[in-house]
């Protein structure tokens, strides 16, 4: 007999509909495949032949690493890059939001690089650090440092003056007030940025590999092709996808824990 009050252990409607439509996925996937023939092998593998294919690369050694060893070299450079992202993006954004000055000086450099994509740096990082994990968490870092310093900066400029003004009518200075009134406010904004920045520093890091990696899940897949192994390449992709969505999913469950005043959150509860 469930308690009063107590939540029933159901899984919400999204839930059921994303596993619903993921297995619909697979069905057809089946289909299409191993059930009719009707696409080839060499152009789509079975799931079987996917799953199989997974299961001899996180046994043996694929390309200098098994795939685990693979997703680790991936998950670090990313780590890298983004952590440098945020570490200098969100105080730069915060900056440019709360000192005109700064944003003066700053903003026509930063509107003029932002526009440059990632993998125009690739040629440049290369000549200056080799075909190395520097060079690839560069190119993590130029894809996800925009999104945290918009964002930020955002957050911040979209302050309501009142709680401004209420802070500084109570004592505060205005380090105080940045610090109790200005950041707590802007911080679910700047989190998105962060949760962007994540995304895309992901998919930059796989371009990368894609053209300059010696190990990492992007070097997965062009190995894969390079020795005609469709099933490698899915196993690649569905790992990248898989490790985007844990991320994300980790992400979304930190921001509920650091900040739980932010309005999404409170309605979802």
């Amino acid at each position: 007999m469930r308690r009063p009050g107590a939540r029933p252990m159901i899984a919400s409607p999204a839930v059921a509909w994303g596993a619903g439509t993921l297995a619909v996925f697979v069905v057809l996937w089946i289909v299409v495949t191993s059930g009719t023939g009707l696409v080839p092998a060499r152009v789509l593998p079975s799931p079987l032949a996917v799953v199989e294919r997974a299961i001899a690369l996180v046994a043996a050694p694929f390309s200098g690493a098994t795939l685990e060893g693979h997703a680790l070299a991936s998950l670090t450079r990313w780590a890298i890059g983004v952590s440098c992202a945020v570490l200098v993006g969100i105080p730069l954004g915060i900056l440019l939001a709360w000192l005109p000055p700064v944003r003066a000086a700053v903003s026509p450099v930063f509107e003029l690089l932002r526009f440059i994509p990632p993998f125009a740096w690739v040629p440049i990082a290369v000549l200056w650090f080799g075909a190395s994990t520097t060079t690839q968490a560069l190119v993590v870092f130029i894809a996800a440092f925009p999104a945290c310093v918009i964002n930020a900066q955002l957050g911040v400029s979209q302050v309501d003056p009142i709680l401004q003004r209420a802070a500084k009518v109570l004592g505060a200075d205005a380090l105080t007030t940045l610090r109790r009134v200005v950041v707590p406010v802007a911080a679910p904004t700047a989190f998105t940025g962060v949760r962007i920045a994540v995304s895309n520093g992901w998919m930059a890091l796989v371009g990368a590999e894609l053209i300059v990696g010696k190990q990492g899940l992007g070097f997965l897949i062009s190995q894969g092709q390079n020795n005609d192994s469709v099933a490698t390449i899915f196993v690649g992709i569905i790992a990248i996808g898989l490790l985007g969505a844990a991320i994300d999913v980790a992400l979304q469950r930190l921001q509920a824990r650091v900040l739980p005043w932010t309005p999404a959150l409170a309605q979802a509860r």
